[in-house]
């Protein structure tokens, strides 16, 4: 292992993605999508370093990214606009998640004879949610408007749920030849009950908490331990860790307005300052530079069958997406948020990893239902940037978008006029709304 070469990599690839992301203004090109590619450039392609060399260090690396990403943004929810865009984000997952399983077992179940109707059940539930790590980063770039930030944001965190407790319920299933329905039902309400509690009584504790603690030096990294703790505790007990950590940072984000309650004599609560929130941010920059490669890396390639199965699969969900986005999504938005909401379908790790579990377990079909999994998650990925990319352009060049959503002329006129009249708050050309309250002012993820 030559230690300073790697050494050099790393120093390398910060540095490149601070470059791609002040060239995504000109180019319009995702990190996501040039960190992903490189992974795969290094990876499967010409084999510099493979997933092997990264042992049992993989998950707890790709857990650690996931933790970050939500908790940050949690800390810069707006507790109004997240009771806002709350229900329409929990219909959106809903249908998405169902019409997104439906796809999938349907394509699975008809092209593989060696996969049974529960095996393809397994594989549409894994692919059907949206990967946290992978919106995030992306509507940040974008800087949308605030509501349909939180929006999508909700929507990828609780799929991740959902694929997580009813992809390993259905595993179990599998193993054991059983199909209980009530015992999955009680998994989920238990999973976002309990953690959602872990989550708002840790946040309320460590407000009261982190005064004290900013006397103590390095503090920051107390917080970064607690976020930690939050999410290990969490997924000790079987819940989401996931959830817990991200209403732990929408409480910490949102600890002033305790101050306006009865509760400020007895419980004096602090929020996280704004070099706190700096710190953060940093991290979780150099954590989705390292995610996305890592991702890449962690690529296996199939037939070309399988590929254009998969390319089936995603165009059918992006497909369908407009069609929620119009029926559930009830905000008033600019054409261009909606246009952007619509095509937000990418895939993450969740199904990459619990893709593989039934060939260790030896499962019939298992070698088909991971190359399909990773299929579907590399063009989902590549797909959705091709689209931000034009959407970044112009949004009205995707005819069908205009069709479903219902574009009308003369409102956006009359609003990107008002638009113009007002003073801008940014000058960087790729703000779609340039909205004063949007939660991400920072370059970057």
């Amino acid at each position: 292992m030559n230690v300073p070469l790697i050494i050099i990599m790393i120093g390398l690839l910060i540095f490149g993605a601070h470059l791609f992301n002040g060239l995504f203004k000109f180019t319009k090109i995702p990190n996501v999508l040039i960190l992903l590619v490189i992974g795969i450039v290094a990876g499967p392609i010409l084999g510099f370093v493979r997933e092997a060399h990264f042992g049992s260090i993989g998950p707890i690396f790709t857990s650690i990214t996931l933790v970050l990403i939500l908790f940050e943004s949690g800390t810069n929810l707006k507790i109004g606009e997240l009771f806002k865009s709350i229900g329409s984000a929990f219909l959106l997952t809903l249908f998405n998640f169902i019409a997104s399983a439906v796809i999938g077992t349907f394509v699975a179940v008809t092209f593989f004879s060696d996969i049974d109707f529960l095996s393809a059940t397994f594989f549409g539930v894994i692919i059907a949610g949206t990967s946290s790590a992978v919106v995030i980063p992306i509507i940040k770039q974008l800087k949308m408007n605030e509501k349909g930030y939180t929006t999508l944001m909700l929507e990828s965190a609780l799929s991740d749920v959902l694929c997580l407790v009813i992809g390993l319920a259905l595993l179990q299933a599998m193993k054991q030849g059983v199909f209980e329905m009530g015992d999955i039902l009680n998994a989920i309400w238990k999973s976002f009950l309990f953690a959602f509690l872990i989550g708002f009584a840790g946040g309320f504790v460590w407000s009261i908490i982190i005064r004290f603690t900013r006397i103590i030096e390095n503090s920051k990294v107390m917080n970064l331990a607690i976020v930690f703790i939050i999410y290990g505790l969490t997924e000790y007990l079987k819940l989401n860790g996931g959830i817990a950590v991200l209403i732990f940072g929408i409480t910490l984000g949102n600890a002033h307005l305790l101050q306006k309650t009865f509760l400020k004599d007895v419980f004096p609560s602090k929020e996280l300052l704004e070099n706190e929130k700096d710190f953060f941010s940093e991290l979780v920059f150099i954590m989705s530079t390292f995610f996305f490669v890592y991702v890449g890396i962690c690529m296996k390639f199939g037939s070309v069958g399988v590929y254009l199965l998969a390319l089936l699969i995603v165009a059918l969900i992006i497909l369908i997406r407009p069609l929620s986005i119009k029926l559930l999504v009830r905000t008033k938005m600019s054409f261009k948020d909606l246009s952007i909401m619509s095509i937000m379908a990418p895939k993450g790790l969740v199904p990459a990893i619990l893709a593989s579990i039934p060939i260790q377990y030896g499962m019939t079909g298992g070698d088909n239902i991971q190359m399909l999994s990773f299929a579907v998650v590399l063009l989902s990925i590549l797909i959705c940037s091709i689209l931000v990319i034009i959407l970044s352009q112009n949004p009205l060049k995707i005819g069908y978008l205009k069709k479903v959503l219902g574009y009308k002329e003369e409102v956006e006129i009359a609003e990107n006029t008002l638009k113009e009249e007002l003073p801008s708050e940014s000058d960087d050309g790729i703000d779609f709304n340039n909205d004063s309250d949007t939660p991400q002012e920072q370059d970057g993820f």
